[in-house]
Order: structure tokens, then sequence, then C-alpha cells
């Protein structure tokens, strides 16, 4: 399985699992950020909501970012949850 984009409320969920939060406030017009404590300090990333579905290259860059992929010992079926 490889990325592919999901609703936001699924990336929410799926990144709240993996202790990644988000701030609707802080993001800048249509978007949301979300952030995570790491050791090197606080890692953030705006991410658009004007679309229906988060598009493959956020996701993408959110795992990569948050620190969620294979390399980081998160599989796609850890990550999606099937």
């Amino acid at each position: 399985m490889a990325d592919r984009s999901i609703k936001m409320r699924d990336l929410k969920s799926i990144l709240g699992r993996y202790g990644v939060d988000w701030s609707e406030d802080r993001g800048k017009g249509s978007h949301l950020l979300f952030h995570k404590m790491f050791p090197e300090g606080v890692f953030t990333y705006p991410v658009p909501t004007h679309d229906l579905d988060v598009k493959i290259c956020y996701v993408r860059a959110c795992r990569k970012k948050f620190r969620l992929r294979l390399t980081d010992g998160i599989t796609d079926k850890e990550f999606y949850g099937n």
C-alpha cells in the first residue's frame, strides 16, 4: 500500500494516534496547523482544508515531517489502520 489521499477527519485521527495535535486558529486562511514536540523542538506543518480530501503530497509531507514513515518504523498498514 502506498500513500493516498484521505479525508481531513481521518488525517486528524491518524496523526492524533501518534501524538500530533492541530490548531484551527493558527493556520493561515483555510489551513490547519499540525504540530508535534520532538526533543529538538516543535515541528509544525500546515495542511489546506479547502478540498474535500487531503492530497497525497500533504499526507506524504506529514508522514515525513512527523517521522511516521517506514524508515521511522511505521508501516503503511499501521499508519492507515487497514
